[in-house]
């Protein structure tokens, strides 16, 4: 049962990214023909936009309700009606909350009758209405038809890579946007240059099919930076920084269940301080250390195994993040700030759960990192300690 709740979670997340990049290509392309000229229409520097994928992924929800019997299937005008109100319903927060974090806007329907402040409208929503139908009737079936044919480890592997790419470009386009960017604008080439080696060595080992969809992800490029995050960086002092944790009968608990691959919840943990600790060294973010090092060694103090078949266990990857917080305040009485950072190490899997300082941005790409070299076992050959 755990399996299968793990299986649809991944199903959803690969959903969610597929249905992101066909709005980004709709909103490009309308955009382009309407202002004459090119308009990369993504939030992100990645050609997605993450608010279809969060609207299609409401639609594939409700379709799975109606295929399973439990809710009945809608005529093409309840579609019509639900999309016209979920799309306001949608727009016009996401429009309000990018605007008070970053001073921009990214749509404005000012110029449309029946608008509401610009961030929504009648026009757009009816706009919105009519894609839903086509989405309920054509495009989620098809999707569902291809994810089904897809296996469980193709799945699991798929949406590791995409939600660690997505996590890697948000917080490249939130450190620019915060004016960050001087000291986060780029990831080190070093890292580049591990994912083209974990990409070819999957490679060497799957099938055609999974090759190809591979290879659309191996040509993902962060910007160049020349300098390279050492794999031996300042090693004794991070050891004296996260020595006292190991005399903690609590942190040593974790060292009881498996988390990725063969690597234990424990040694995740350790993985992920070192390399943040690498990360804020070597690109100079002057992060706080320990800070930094308490939040990663916390980060997964949720003790116990999500593994098992357990149904408090099926929605592991939105509620850990909370109970490891909980944890950590109990045990070690952390600052809001670290809670903060704990919380929203998931994302973007917890949506709304944004990474909002520099620790939680750095141990949120660190981990996203450590879970994919952890999961496809190479973890001496990447950098990790363990």
């Amino acid at each position: 049962m755990k399996r299968r709740g793990v299986a649809v979670v991944n199903r959803y997340i690969v959903a969610f990214f597929l249905f992101s990049f066909l709005g980004w290509i709709w909103e490009s392309i309308f955009c382009t023909i309407y202002n004459h000229k090119w308009a990369n229409r993504g939030f992100l520097y990645g050609p997605i936009c993450p608010i279809y994928g969060c609207g299609s992924i409401l639609g594939l929800f409700i379709y799975d309700l109606m295929k399973t019997g439990h809710l009945p299937n809608m005529e093409w005008w309840d579609i019509f009606i639900l999309g016209f109100i979920i799309s306001m319903i949608i727009e016009y927060p996401t429009s309000w909350a990018l605007e008070k974090w970053f001073q921009a806007r990214w749509w404005d329907y000012s110029d449309f009758p029946l608008n509401i402040n610009g961030r929504t409208s009648v026009p757009s929503s009816l706009a919105f209405g009519a894609a839903a139908i086509l989405l309920m009737k054509v495009l989620i079936p098809i999707v569902d038809r291809g994810l089904s044919t897809l296996s469980e480890t193709i799945l699991n592997i798929l949406a590791l890579l995409l939600v660690a790419i997505l996590s890697m470009d948000a917080t490249l386009t939130i450190s620019a946007l915060t004016d960050f960017q001087k000291r986060v604008a780029a990831i080190d080439e070093g890292f580049q240059n591990h994912m083209t080696d974990i990409v070819n060595q999957i490679l060497s080992n799957q099938n055609s099919f999974y090759n190809k969809v591979i290879q659309r992800i191996s040509v993902f490029k962060l910007t160049d930076r020349k300098n390279r995050i050492a794999k031996q960086l300042s090693e004794k002092r991070f050891e004296e920084l996260i020595k006292d944790y190991f005399q903690s009968e609590v942190i040593q608990q974790m060292g009881q269940y498996i988390h990725h691959g063969t690597t234990t919840t424990l040694e995740h943990c350790e993985n992920v301080a070192w390399i943040s600790y690498l990360i804020n060294e070597k690109l100079r973010l002057n992060a706080d250390e320990k800070e930094l090092i308490e939040v990663a060694m916390l980060h997964d103090l949720y003790l116990y195994d999500w593994h098992e078949d357990d149904p408090s266990h099926r929605l592991h990857g939105f509620n850990h993040p909370e109970i490891a917080c909980n944890n950590a305040v109990k045990h070690f009485g952390i600052s809001e700030k670290q809670q903060q950072a704990i919380r929203s190490h998931m994302w973007p899997l917890t949506i709304t759960a944004i990474p909002k300082s520099k620790v939680a941005l750095i141990v949120c790409f660190a981990d996203k990192y450590c879970a994919l070299i952890e999961t496809i076992r190479l973890n001496k050959r990447f950098g990790l300690r363990r």
